[in-house]
């Protein structure tokens, strides 16, 4: 009976040891939250009178100031094309310019990443294309240059209008869109610029602008790769990422 009595009351006392790998699963779910809340910037739900104010002002200068810069070079390219009547600088100016309405009418983002590296590539994809300049050099036909910008141009336009209001510059999620180009790549705005850059580059040929496109291009594939990396915590575009395989170059990228 007394060995029985210390049995039972063993078994009383007896806790379970916990797994090393319970304790990494439960511990890694509450850092997981925390985390996600310092990856990503997410509009207040019921701010006050003071931070509305403050996110309104911050919201205007975000798309007041980029548009501006944006006119600035595209006033640029304006005078080029009516100085010495060079369509590919017309064309760039057409392409570039209408970045400054889907800047100013954009919707706002749900969720806004914080990563210090998302920032500089976008700024870097962004306004590291407004430095080339017209050249009077060319290695190929005008016509061949201003061909290949008319055919970007459109078909970057019609990805912007497809696109609507989720257009923007950091990388967030501002809602996901599926139809129209978006069947061709994932990315068919950048499909776009690709076309219209290699356009201008034929007919503007010089080491400044053969440099800049190097570190454009090295910018805007790690701006994709962000903006997929936030895009793709969404199961709708995981679905969508299966359908559309190719995210910049079909059958390459």
């Amino acid at each position: 009976m007394e060995i029985n009595r210390n049995m039972l009351k063993k078994a009383a006392n007896f806790t379970p040891r916990q797994t090393d790998t319970t304790y990494i699963i439960g511990n890694t779910k509450g850092k997981d939250r925390t985390t996600d809340l310092k990856r990503y910037w997410t509009p207040p739900e019921d701010p006050g009178q003071a931070q509305r104010v403050l996110i309104d002002l911050l919201s205007v200068l975000s798309r007041v100031l980029p548009a501006a810069y944006f006119a600035i070079v595209c006033l640029g390219f304006w005078k080029n094309f009516v100085q010495t009547g060079k369509w590919t600088s017309l064309l760039w100016m057409a392409s570039e310019g209408l970045i400054i309405f889907l800047l100013v009418f954009r919707r706002e983002s749900r969720r806004l990443s914080r990563h210090p590296w998302d920032w500089i590539v976008a700024l870097g994809g962004s306004f590291t294309v407004l430095l080339v300049r017209p050249a009077a050099t060319a290695i190929a036909p005008e016509f061949i240059g201003v061909a290949l910008l008319l055919a970007g141009t459109a078909f970057e336009i019609y990805a912007k209008i497809v696109l609507g209001r989720s257009f923007g510059i950091v990388a967030a999620d501002r809602g996901i869109v599926v139809g129209g180009p978006y069947r061709i790549v994932r990315h068919p705005i950048y499909l776009g610029y690709f076309v219209t850059h290699v356009g201008f580059l034929l007919a503007n040929w010089n080491p400044r602008n053969i440099a800049l496109y190097i570190v454009i291009y090295f910018f805007q594939i790690s701006r994709i790769l962000a903006e997929e990396r936030i895009l793709s915590e969404d199961v709708a575009y995981r679905e969508y990422r299966e359908r559309v395989r190719y995210r910049l170059i079909p059958g390459v990228f």
